[in-house]
């Protein structure tokens, strides 16, 4: 290359000569100086994937939280939880369930006649359709196009019949359908006849065409659909309940907290007890899931952190297997959470909560192992075991102290001021629920990730968004720099291009 253009060539359009004149690999030592020069922002980079592990098993904790919180707590904080009954009675004549208010006892029920819809039907066959030689059906108009009548049925007006279009049975059927009068209508092509029945039971329901003053009308009713247009109505249930005597349009009812179905006629025994194991099951779930969180909890607070092993970068990744890679982040996430402030503050909290003394309302002085549940060895940092004998006992035999146990607030609840489960004095789900709903907020200020969070403004984001900016500025610091280191070696190029041309030029005059 001539020199001279060399000369006029610029070193701030990065104009790269790699040793065209000096026979220096420049891109290798470029490399070399860049990759030296870029260990500050290896290091940010480094810093900032310690943080973003960080931020995530913190929303890991947090949403374990959330579900604690949500899923378990608040339904073992409510008094119905503890209230759970079951019914026992001879199902041929009632089937019942137990309302939170029902008092556990034995209850006579005698059914004397259970509650009916009204019916009508077709007294004879109505010829609606015609069997085909293939066994198909054709279905026969019953009302000619052009030809309309107006029925009256329970107070509505039906006009059945159009001025386009024949009508079958099932037009007739669907008009009474949509007609809203209390009424369904079917039809049965084994029987060939319509059937019609009321929605509801007892003695107000009725069918009733009384309202049909139309003569046509009533020649359709009776002649081509066969049906009685006297007045007909449910009958009422009635049945004793203890001796009482009570009469109801529906077979469903609610007498005394108990929900009662009554499926036939006759005498039997309602016997409400308590639903041990509803009961003991939805304490047994609350026993797993604050496990499952206050295991995650203290694995990660107790979990060794390996120094060695610093957070890969992307260049280091490219000569590593992917096995390779996956063993070493296990080392280096190792510990990124041991001691953690917000996470301990959150498990003694939790612990304390736990292991706290209740006094129930008879002024028995309560805590989780009195109904058998107790904690585990030391090493296993918290974790609940349950007596199921000694549970079942405690929710059969003394129910109430169970519930307050769980659920006693001391502060009234029209108290505006009162924050529910932040005395010690409250039941254990109260306190939990009050101290796993600030350990969110804790969390969430530290590591970001609520629920209607738009902008990362916590804790770690601030510092991670303050890494970014250092590693853009870091980042647009060694470009500039690489160019430096470019735009040197293009002059040395230059220059060892001119001495070349000058060397080159006197042995050319030294040689004539």
């Amino acid at each position: 290359m001539d020199p001279i253009s060399l000369q006029n060539s610029t070193t701030s359009n990065l104009l790269r000569i790699s040793g065209l004149a000096s026979g220096i690999d420049t891109d290798s030592i470029v490399k070399q100086l860049m990759t030296a020069a870029s260990q500050p922002l290896y290091e940010l980079e480094q810093q900032k994937q310690w943080l973003q592990w960080q931020q995530e098993d913190l929303q890991d904790i947090n949403t374990k939280l959330l579900s604690l919180r949500d899923n378990t707590l608040f339904k073992m904080k409510l008094q119905g939880t503890y209230l759970a009954k079951t019914v026992s009675s001879n199902t041929s004549i009632a089937t019942a369930t137990a309302g939170v208010n029902a008092v556990n006892g034995t209850y006579t029920l005698e059914v004397k006649t259970l509650a009916s819809a009204a019916t009508s039907a077709s007294d004879s066959a109505l010829n609606a359709y015609t069997t085909n030689s293939d066994g198909s059906i054709t279905y026969n108009s019953l009302i000619l196009a052009g030809t309309t009548c107006t029925i009256n049925l329970n107070g509505k007006q039906i006009t059945l019949g159009s001025s386009d279009k024949d009508w079958t049975i099932n037009d007739i059927v669907s008009a009474i359908n949509k007609a809203n009068a209390g009424v369904n209508a079917t039809y049965d092509t084994t029987t060939d006849r319509l059937f019609l029945i009321t929605n509801s039971t007892g003695s107000n329901a009725k069918i009733d065409f009384s309202g049909t003053t139309d003569s046509n009308a009533l020649n359709f009713l009776t002649n081509t659909l066969k049906l009685n247009t006297s007045t007909v109505t449910g009958t009422d249930a009635s049945f004793s309940f203890n001796g009482v005597n009570i009469t109801t349009s529906s077979n469903n009812v609610t007498v005394a907290g108990i929900n009662i179905n009554l499926t036939g006629v006759g005498q039997t025994n309602l016997s409400v007890t308590t639903d041990v194991d509803t009961i003991y099951n939805s304490i047994k779930s609350f026993v797993d899931a604050y496990n499952d969180v206050i295991t995650q909890i203290n694995s990660k607070l107790t979990e060794e952190r390996y120094y060695d092993y610093k957070p890969l970068t992307d260049a280091q990744k490219e000569q590593m297997k992917d096995s390779d890679i996956t063993l070493w982040e296990q080392k280096a996430r190792s510990g990124d959470l041991n001691g953690n402030s917000t996470l301990t503050s959150i498990y003694y909290n939790m612990r304390n909560a736990i292991s706290g003394t209740v006094t129930a309302s008879d002024g028995t002085k309560m805590t989780l192992s009195s109904i058998g549940i107790t904690t585990g060895q030391w090493y296993e940092g918290g974790k609940l075991y349950i007596d199921a004998a000694k549970l079942k006992d405690a929710i059969q035999n003394n129910p109430q102290e169970v519930m307050d146990l769980f659920t006693k607030l001391t502060e009234s609840p029209t108290d505006v001021n009162a924050t529910p489960g932040s005395s010690k004095d409250d039941g254990i789900a109260a306190r939990l629920y009050y101290i796993v709903n600030n350990g969110i907020n804790s969390i969430t200020q530290e590591a970001g990730g609520g629920q209607y969070q738009l902008y990362d403004n916590s804790f770690l984001g601030q510092q991670i968004n303050d890494l970014n900016q250092r590693m853009s500025d870091m980042q647009d610091h060694l470009n500039t720099l690489e160019q430096q280191y470019y735009n040197q070696f293009t002059q040395l190029e230059i220059y060892m291009a001119q001495m070349n041309s000058q060397s080159q030029w006197l042995s050319q005059q030294l040689g004539g």
